[in-house]
């Protein structure tokens, strides 16, 4: 077991735990109930999934990857252009919300949730464990460390536990408490 390769894991939880509550959002078209919470989801879109958990992966863990493992280097320059995706597809729902262009925030949040869960799909399912056949425990533990020290400079020692709580008072907001939606996709 890779406990940097699980954290992120662990991240990516939290993450669908989110998109679950901005789709049910907009499949019910319930904008107007939550035009008060809006902007805290994009501040975690912003904060949690772009910089802290996408910081992660391309500050640490990607580069950890050996360059002859060229069909690997490929799939995380893939990877890492989808995550370009996601900021644009952030900023076009940052918009949405800014002018209140239902249409826009909508299709915005449809297009980066379909994104997001095939993205981490591809990342738990392909990329993770091949990655994780190149970090021995001491590799691991040193991304880790190296990894925590620095997330916690940048955005303080509570962050992921404030993340967290975010993404549960969400969740049980727009879909109530102690719910969770099932997805047959698998993500």
């Amino acid at each position: 077991m890779n406990v940097f390769i699980t954290l992120l894991s662990y991240d990516h939880g939290i993450l669908r735990q989110v998109l679950d509550v901005l789709e049910d959002i907009s499949e019910n078209d319930t904008w107007k109930y939550y035009e008060d919470i809006i902007p805290q989801a994009i501040e975690f879109l912003n904060k949690f999934m772009d910089q802290y958990h996408h910081g992660k992966e391309e500050s640490f863990l990607f580069p950890a990857i050996p360059a002859s493992e060229s069909s690997l280097r490929e799939q995380i320059d893939h990877l890492i252009e989808e995550h370009k995706q996601v900021k644009i597809y952030i900023n076009e729902i940052e918009s949405g919300s800014e002018l209140w262009d239902l249409e826009l925030l909508r299709d915005s949040v449809n297009q980066m949730t379909s994104h997001m869960r095939h993205h981490i799909i591809e990342e738990e399912d392909i990329v993770f464990p091949r990655i994780a056949e190149h970090l021995d425990r001491d590799a691991d533990m040193a991304l880790f460390e190296e990894s925590q020290k620095y997330m916690e400079v940048r955005f303080g020692a509570s962050f992921l536990a404030e993340m967290e709580q975010f993404a549960n008072q969400f969740q049980n907001r727009v879909m109530g408490e102690g719910v969770i939606k099932y997805s047959s996709s698998g993500a």
